[in-house]
């Protein structure tokens, strides 16, 4: 996407960057990048790119409260490098890791030699949470050209879809869907998740009110309170309506994993086989305003007691 250096003043510091890193500018230890909101809203936004102390540059959420492997979305992994990695771009696009020594290299991200006359580079952490390495000839009035990506998945940074919500494709966009019977908690905006939009009778499946329905193909944080060992889907389900505590169950290679609320990092995965088996209830009459956005929905519970 291209940059606009006309229409906006541009205030840059080489040992304080902001989402961007300029041609012979360097990324120290215990820095980080961080997205903007959008591509017209150049605040703090969701995503950052953390240069470790310990020697691995890393991709997570900014609401990460603890640094764990879950929450990474793309790593080096170049742990235990040393405590002063530092990430480097050459002005012929050559972008590395070099080691705590300031002479060699632990890692080329790019192999660079690129063009260098009237050609500038710069790498940015975007707005959707990657990392990515841009080109532009002086000599063209063309836009900015990608050379390298951390990833080409725009599902794959996780926290784009907040809780109990996952991302699907389509056309190569990012969307963010909410689990079966739940709702957006801000309409237009992905990251606040969704919430419940029903209000069973019973957590159990008593008088047929509790059943489940399946998302195929879908992968989610690893975050069990039980795990079964069983041979058929059907049993998991059955295991899953049998316990209050359990709002949803993850069924793959005869394993049964029993979840709680919030569901989070959920995206679709058709390479994966993972069943998600969400509890849901026969929904109860609701009425909705539209809503502006930006404004949370507001859902009446009529009859609910």
């Amino acid at each position: 996407m291209p940059l606009d250096f006309t229409n906006r003043a541009v205030a840059m510091s080489f040992d304080y960057p902001t989402d961007t890193l300029l041609s012979t500018q360097r990324l120290k230890a215990n820095s980080q990048l961080f997205s903007a909101v959008s591509q017209t809203d150049h605040s703090r936004g969701i995503f950052r790119l953390a240069m470790q102390a310990d020697g691995n540059l890393v991709q997570y959420a900014v609401s990460t409260a603890t640094v764990t492997t879950q929450d990474a979305y793309w790593a080096t992994g170049t742990d235990g490098q040393g405590n002063n990695v530092t990430l480097n771009l050459d002005d012929d696009g050559h972008l590395y890791l070099l080691n705590f020594t300031g002479f060699n290299i632990i890692m080329n991200l790019t192999d660079g030699r690129y063009p260098t006359q009237k050609t500038i580079y710069i790498v940015r952490i975007d707005f959707d949470g990657i990392f990515r390495l841009y080109s532009y000839n002086l000599t063209q009035n063309g836009n900015w050209s990608v050379l390298w990506s951390s990833t080409n998945n725009k599902c794959a940074p996780k926290g784009l879809c907040g809780f109990n919500s996952y991302c699907v494709l389509n056309d190569q966009e990012p969307q963010c869907l909410c689990l079966p019977q739940f709702t957006h908690v801000v309409q237009n905006n992905w990251t606040a998740g969704c919430e419940r939009n029903f209000f069973p009778e019973s957590c159990k499946d008593d008088n047929g009110d509790i059943r489940i329905q399946e998302l195929t193909n879908t992968v989610w944080e690893d975050n069990p309170y039980s795990v079964l060992f069983l041979s058929i889907k059907e049993d998991c389900e059955r295991a899953c309506l049998e316990d209050c505590d359990c709002v949803a169950a993850f069924f793959k290679d005869r394993q049964c994993k029993k979840q709680r609320l919030p569901l989070r990092y959920g995206k679709r995965d058709m390479g994966d086989s993972n069943s998600a088996l969400i509890k849901v209830g026969k929904s109860i009459s609701t009425t909705t305003d539209r809503v502006e956005p930006g404004k949370k929905r507001v859902i009446s519970l009529e009859g609910a007691s």
